[in-house]
């Protein structure tokens, strides 16, 4: 119980921080491509670069992002899209940095950045960002910021850098569209050690004649380590 309530604290703690990113095909249509988390309290925002290349110049002119701005009781919470734009990126570690236009009335603050080099498999770690967040709207539940638990289950080392550096962290969770850009906490120090770029599925077996997949209990991050000479030299 006492692990159950010191998780819950945890999570309130760094909720505000995350994001939604997505653009406006037209003025009364949102279309979100991932997420993201603040990683200064002057509206920087951190996400994956693959969520940037793929938009084309004009969906790169309506990028925004979902911010909360109010936090009230029986957890109720009023979320706002406010522009950003890109300030830097790094496409081999997939990592990019996002300036939000208006950040002062938002709760955005930033998240304290861990050590990645130090992560260790079996450390139990968890994840929280948008996933399917346009179809949940489309439902009817709304803005929803949903929490996904696990473990560090391998690290691999990019085998083309003679420095063998660290270059991902395989978390054993089901990550689903729209996580990408969400940071990896560690549950221990609360601290960012990752930022979640791949969910791994399959073709489904049992419904074949829907274009489905099967997720697998394994994700993919990169981590938190490969983002800060990018955070550095801001």
């Amino acid at each position: 119980m006492f692990f159950k309530d010191k998780l819950q604290n945890k999570i309130k703690e760094i909720k505000n921080s995350i994001v939604a990113i997505g653009f406006n095909p037209n003025p009364n249509q949102i279309t979100i491509i991932g997420s993201g988390f603040a990683v200064s309290n002057d509206g920087k925002i951190l996400s994956g670069a693959h969520l940037y290349n793929q938009l084309n110049s004009e969906q790169i002119s309506n990028l925004k992002a979902n911010v909360m701005i109010e936090q009230m009781e029986n957890d109720l919470e009023r979320y706002r899209w406010i522009p950003i734009k890109l300030i830097n990126k790094d496409d081999k570690n997939d990592i990019a940095i996002f300036q939000l236009q208006e950040y002062k009335e938002t709760l955005l603050r930033k998240l304290d950045l861990g050590d990645s080099e130090k992560v260790e498999i079996g450390q139990k770690v968890y994840f929280i960002g948008f996933p399917y967040a346009a179809q949940l709207m489309n439902e009817g539940f709304g803005v929803t910021l949903v929490v996904n638990k696990g473990i560090i289950s391998n690290i691999k080392r990019d085998g083309v850098d003679p420095e063998h550096k660290r270059n991902w962290l395989i978390v054993d969770a089901i990550s689903n569209p729209g996580n990408s850009g969400c940071p990896l906490v560690d549950i221990e120090t609360n601290k960012v050690i990752g930022v979640m770029t791949i969910a791994f599925r399959t073709k489904s077996q049992t419904v074949q004649n829907l274009d489905i997949r099967e997720p697998m209990h394994i994700a993919g991050a990169r981590p938190i380590n490969l983002a800060k000479p990018l955070l550095n030299n801001l």
